[in-house]
C-alpha cells in the first residue's frame, strides 16, 4: 500500500511539473527587405536586414530556441536562416492552427515566430496577450516580443529593441 501511495504521489508531482512548464514564444517582424522594386512580390533582405537577421540570432543565443514558424517569404526564412532549429511554415490567417501546433510541439520550450508588421502584435493576441505597443509602422525592424504562456495563467507580454534601432542609434539590450 505504501508503494502505492509513492508510486501515485510520484506520478502526481510528475503531472504538476509537466502542467507548470512555461513555453517561451518570441515574435518579431521580419529584417530589413529591399524596396527598390516597389512591384517585387517577395522581396529579400537588404544588407542591413541581413545584419540584423544575424543579431536576433546573437541576441537569441542563450535561448534555446527549439523551432521556427515562419511565413513562406524569403524575407521572413531569411530572417531566421541564422538559427539551427527546424523551421515550419505557418499562415496568419490561421492562427488558430498555429496554436494548435505551439502546443503539441513546443510545450514547455522556445520557440520563434517571424511574420510581418501587420501579423505580429495579432499573434501577440492570439497567444492570449496584450498588445505592447500600439501599432508596428513600415520601418520598425527593431522590436523582439517575448509572451510566455503557463496553464492557468495570463500570458505574459515584454518587449525588447535588438540589432540597430530603426530610426538610428543603438538599440537596448535586454
Amino acid at each position: 500500500m505504501l508503494k502505492l501511495i509513492k508510486c501515485l504521489a510520484f506520478s502526481l508531482l510528475i503531472s504538476l511539473q509537466i502542467s507548470a512548464q512555461k513555453t517561451t514564444v518570441w515574435i518579431v517582424r521580419h529584417a530589413e527587405k529591399d524596396t527598390s522594386f516597389i512591384s517585387r512580390m517577395d522581396p529579400d533582405l537588404t544588407a542591413a536586414g541581413q545584419q540584423r537577421a544575424l543579431d536576433l540570432a546573437v541576441y537569441l543565443q542563450q535561448e534555446n530556441i527549439v523551432k521556427i514558424f515562419s511565413t513562406d517569404t524569403k524575407r521572413t526564412k531569411q530572417t531566421a536562416k541564422h538559427f539551427k532549429a527546424s523551421l515550419d511554415i505557418y499562415t496568419p490567417k490561421n492562427l488558430s492552427g498555429l496554436l494548435d501546433v505551439l502546443y503539441q510541439q513546443a510545450n514547455g520550450k522556445s520557440v520563434l515566430i517571424v511574420g510581418h508588421s501587420n501579423t505580429v502584435l495579432e499573434t501577440i493576441e492570439a497567444l492570449g496577450g496584450a498588445r505592447p505597443v500600439a501599432l508596428l509602422t513600415d520601418d520598425d525592424y527593431d522590436y523582439l516580443f517575448k509572451v510566455v504562456l503557463a496553464d492557468g495563467k495570463p500570458a505574459q507580454v515584454s518587449s525588447f529593441h535588438f540589432g540597430q534601432y530603426h530610426r538610428g542609434g543603438n538599440a537596448t539590450m535586454k
